[in-house]
């Protein structure tokens, strides 16, 4: 760059969210992640999607023939009143058990500490040309903590390694 010149920086004009729903198995260490599909106007996080994350884990639950203790924030996502319905319903209650956290207590949803890392990872403050880049590597992100257990126990517990090998429950978050 000559001198006095002003360098020119690409600029997205406006940032672009890629949500991503996640939970964390605290027992496995297996970590799993669902993308919505995002538009504009539409970003793809509410409890639609939410559902969709709740009738796998019911779904698993069933194969395995054991219930999940599901660790859920009071997000409005995760109250909403179809979700609540879901919830309650029978064959849900046999199959997965929500523990809930208090309010505004982000620090105890252990998830969080996997988002972190993933925006570290490759995410956060990088530009990308469009909505289906983005997605990618959120995707990529996300699918190398998956593919490694003792990865997701590192980030989500530290160096100070597994949880007690009597933990049963699952985190989600948005």
């Amino acid at each position: 760059m000559r001198r006095g010149q002003q360098r020119r920086i690409p600029s997205p004009g406006q940032n672009r969210k890629q949500p991503a729903f996640g939970w964390f198995n605290y027992a496995s260490g297996e970590h799993r992640h669902h993308l919505p599909l995002t538009r504009k106007g539409y970003s793809g996080k509410n409890s639609t999607e939410f559902l969709v994350v709740l009738v796998n884990l019911v779904d698993r639950a069933r194969r395995t023939g054991r219930r999940i203790d599901l660790v859920l924030d009071n997000g409005p996502i995760h109250t909403a009143k179809r979700v609540q319905k879901v919830l309650e319903d029978p064959e849900t209650r046999d199959r997965l058990h929500p523990v809930w956290l208090p309010k505004y207590c982000p620090d105890l949803m252990l998830q969080e500490r996997i988002w972190k890392h993933a925006k570290e990872a490759g995410i956060a403050n990088v530009l990308f040309t469009d909505r289906t880049r983005l997605r990618r590597q959120v995707d990529r992100v996300l699918s190398r903590i998956n593919r490694d257990p003792d990865r997701a126990f590192d980030i989500v517990f530290g160096r100070h390694g597994r949880p007690p090998a009597n933990s049963k429950y699952i985190s989600a978050t948005t």
